[in-house]
């Protein structure tokens, strides 16, 4: 939890320095930017983060599951950020710059590759339960980014996002010196046919989970952009990283219960009750300062993004309530392995969510809060559902 809450407190100063450096529309592209890259990342995992966490701790064969991983993950992102550069004309006009240059393309596609390694990394420490290494790293690269803004004023929405990638590489890089030096890990070009047999279901299940719990973040920040213009993007953006730091308390608490149920489910019930106790007592607290206090945490970065984002900010406070809900159930269902109860779960999520947010447009970001609200409580209920299913 103290590593997430890290680099999302880290990221909070980031924005507020760029936000004082970069005009708002510059921020508005560079958040999409960035969205982009970090949604090709998560895609590109293709399951193998959730494969980490559970097949690791047992393996006798550990530098083949990691190296097939990494190999095969940024092989996809590679793929992926290229199809984009192709095809970003028609998803995002606003960002076809990007495909526009060669040495920006090649950049972007770099920097895609980067980031999905480096999130694939966060589950080795997972696995093996030595998070301490990922909040050392987090607090490394997190303070760089923060001081990457300066170096890059007069690049407009590229300065921004370049900045934010390149302290992803850099901590992608520490990743791997700690895994050789720490955890006997040997770089090799191997792509494991038994690893694969292993891990290939479960993989493909969390994978189609992961792309339809993705569906809302990847398409929000492009529909707002498109539709309601750059600037309601920045006060979009800005608002879901100051919820992230809200967020922090149920993602992060239910990582480390996903982590010791794959150690040893004989705990899962009291580390569930543990967990739900630790979300409780924290968050309730930090939803109250967010709604008492959102006028003037937002007022930091300017008159302008707490005129346009405080209602936003509202909704997607009091929506952390059933997203911890909906995070202790996927926990579980991951645990259990119950790979069709997470797609169905995430079928919810993403159609509400995706849908209500087109009905709503007219409301403008008022609309999307109401469907991200609305889309967590519909994902909450229907995972439980799903785990008590799984039970019986």
């Amino acid at each position: 939890m103290l590593a997430t809450g890290v680099m999302a407190g880290f990221g909070f100063f980031f924005w507020l320095i760029s936000a004082r450096l970069f005009s708002t529309e510059d921020i508005g592209l560079a958040t999409t930017l960035i969205s982009v890259m970090n949604i090709i990342a998560l895609l590109s995992l293709i399951g193998f983060d959730s494969a980490f966490v559970r097949f690791l701790p047992n393996s006798d064969k550990r530098n083949d599951h990691l190296n097939t991983g990494l190999i095969l993950v940024g092989a996809t992102a590679l793929v992926l950020a290229f199809l984009f550069i192709v095809f970003v004309p028609e998803i995002s006009p606003r960002i076809s710059f990007i495909g526009e240059n060669l040495p920006i393309a090649l950049a972007f596609i770099f920097f895609c590759v980067m980031s999905a390694l480096n999130i694939l990394t966060d589950s080795v420490f997972l696995a093996d339960r030595q998070t301490k290494f990922t909040l050392i790293i987090n607090t490394a690269f997190s303070v760089l980014k923060m001081v990457l803004p300066f170096a890059f004023i007069g690049w407009g929405a590229l300065g921004v996002f370049t900045a934010a990638a390149i302290a992803q590489t850099v901590g992608f890089v520490l990743s791997i010196v700690v895994m050789m030096r720490k955890f006997d890990y040997r770089p090799q070009f191997i792509i494991s046919n038994n690893i694969l047999k292993l891990v290939r279901q479960y993989c493909l299940g969390n994978y189609i989970a992961v792309i339809l719990n993705l569906l809302p973040i990847a398409l929000l920040p492009i529909i707002i952009t498109n539709n309601l213009g750059p600037e309601q993007a920045a006060y979009y953006y800005i608002v879901m990283m100051i919820a992230n730091l809200l967020y922090v308390i149920p993602q992060a608490t239910t990582k480390s219960l996903f982590a010791e149920g794959s150690n040893n489910e004989g705990t899962l019930r009291t580390n569930v009750g543990k967990s739900v106790r630790n979300i409780s007592i924290l968050l309730i607290p930090a939803i109250a300062v967010l709604i008492l206090g959102g006028k003037y945490i937002l007022g930091i970065f300017g008159e302008d993004y707490s005129t346009g984002g405080l209602t936003l900010l509202y909704f997607i406070a009091i929506a952390a309530i059933p997203v911890s809900g909906y995070s202790i159930f996927y926990a579980l269902l991951r645990i259990k392995k119950g790979l069709n109860g997470l797609i169905i779960t995430n079928i919810f999520y993403a159609g509400s969510i995706i849908g209500l947010s087109y009905a709503l447009l007219p409301m403008g970001l008022v609309g999307i809060g109401i469907a991200w609200l609305f889309g967590n409580v519909v994902a909450s209920v229907v995972s439980c559902l799903m785990t008590t299913q799984g039970k019986r």
